[in-house]
């Protein structure tokens, strides 16, 4: 079986993909710049060492392409867990192309893809909601966007990975006119988007996971919901929940569509409790944070996306049984433990997200060492 090459390992997110490769029986080897990353500890990949993407994406590609040849034999297969990885590649995918197999579109289509303004256009050409939302050029669009938009809004970069990196948030938001423009003297670096709002807990937060070959054919969907959030609003998922929805998967698909996407992706949608309509939120053009639970649900999309790019038959999953949950158990213990004392959620919530069948994103008995290097690590945190 052709190698799979998992890139930024650090977390849950890799964990899935590696756990539903290896255990599906696909060699592979886990990649990323930490040699403390969780998944260079899995015992179902073998550990490689690059530089940072974000920091360095020169080196990471040269060493990516050591990698490639030091492997031999058949081209291996590349999974990606973050935006930094897919754009450092992009810039010299042809090199790549020649030592590795990549699932997802080339460079000329991604570079778009991962933009949020160019979402939002392929969204409004379809009659796809979106939130209400201003793109400033400048201070006066800012202060325009204060009379125009409802408050609370946040501003959202069009390219995250650095803006995460420095701000160590997904958004900046703001409650008032005076909170917007301090947000964006901070954010205009990063060229946000001001957008309001949509109303409604974490559990508004709806996904589709999906896998599409180079023609767009969906070869694998699968549709949850976020249960909570760290930080709750604006944050990663700490609990999820399996819930087939049909009407979602295709509208998203439709999307999709619009776009010409291949690969892996996530689009993310806010239900919004007064009407009912899906606002996108955004498309994240690879895997997401609990891919893992897509396949405990039957729908494993990375080995899916293997079989596809080594050119084997790959199943075709058109949904999933509802009620499986996915927690990341010492962030969910320790914000609901917080969140139930300040009365912003509720002990019936909290257990709900617990109830049976669950699986912990890092967690597992079968894969013991990860869990007990995030354990240590937290313990040093204190």
């Amino acid at each position: 079986m052709t190698t799979a090459v998992v890139l930024q390992a650090s977390g849950p997110n890799a964990l899935g993909i590696v756990r539903s490769l290896g255990r599906a029986g696909v060699p592979v080897v886990a990649a990323d710049h930490d040699r403390r990353a969780l998944g260079l500890l899995s015992r179902y990949a073998r550990p490689a060492i690059t530089a940072d993407p974000l920091s360095s994406p020169r080196s990471f590609v040269d060493d990516l392409l050591r990698l490639g040849h030091d492997l031999g034999g058949s081209r291996p297969v590349l999974f990606a867990t973050h935006d930094e990885a897919i754009a450092a590649i992009g810039a010299r995918e042809d090199e790549v192309d020649a030592v590795f197999r990549r699932p997802w579109s080339p460079w000329g289509r991604m570079e778009h893809v991962l933009d949020k303004a160019h979402q939002h256009a392929a969204a409004r050409r379809i009659g796809f909601p979106v939130p209400a939302t201003v793109e400033p050029r400048d201070e006066h669009d800012v202060a325009h966007a204060g009379r125009e938009l409802r408050f609370p809004v946040i501003l959202k970069p069009r390219s995250a990975p650095e803006f995460r990196r420095r701000f160590r948030a997904q958004v900046l938001r703001a409650d008032d006119a005076d909170a917007l423009r301090r947000a964006y003297a901070h954010a205009a670096p990063y060229d946000p988007q001001i957008c309001e709002v949509i109303p409604g807990d974490d559990s508004h937060l709806w996904t589709l996971g999906s896998y599409r070959d180079a023609g767009g054919e969906r070869l694998g969907s699968f549709t949850g919901r976020k249960l909570r959030q760290w930080p709750t609003g604006f944050g990663t998922a700490r609990a999820a929940e399996a819930r087939w929805d049909p009407a979602l998967a295709e509208r998203c698909h439709r999307l999709l569509d619009e776009l010409e996407f291949h690969g892996i992706s996530q689009v993310e949608v806010k239900r919004d409790p007064r009407d009912g309509r899906d606002h996108l939120i955004e498309v994240n053009p690879r895997s997401w944070l609990w891919i893992g639970l897509a396949t405990a649900c039957g729908v494993n999309l990375p080995y899916t996306c293997h079989l596809d790019a080594i050119g084997a038959p790959a199943p075709r999953r058109w949904g999933h049984p509802d009620g499986r949950r996915w927690v990341l158990s010492a962030k969910h213990l320790v914000g609901s433990a917080r969140e139930i004392r300040r009365r912003e959620w509720t002990v019936p919530a909290f257990l709900g997200s617990l109830r049976p069948p669950v699986a912990d994103g890092v967690i597992d008995l079968r894969d013991p060492r990860p869990a007990m290097a995030y354990a240590r690590l937290l313990h040093r945190r204190g």
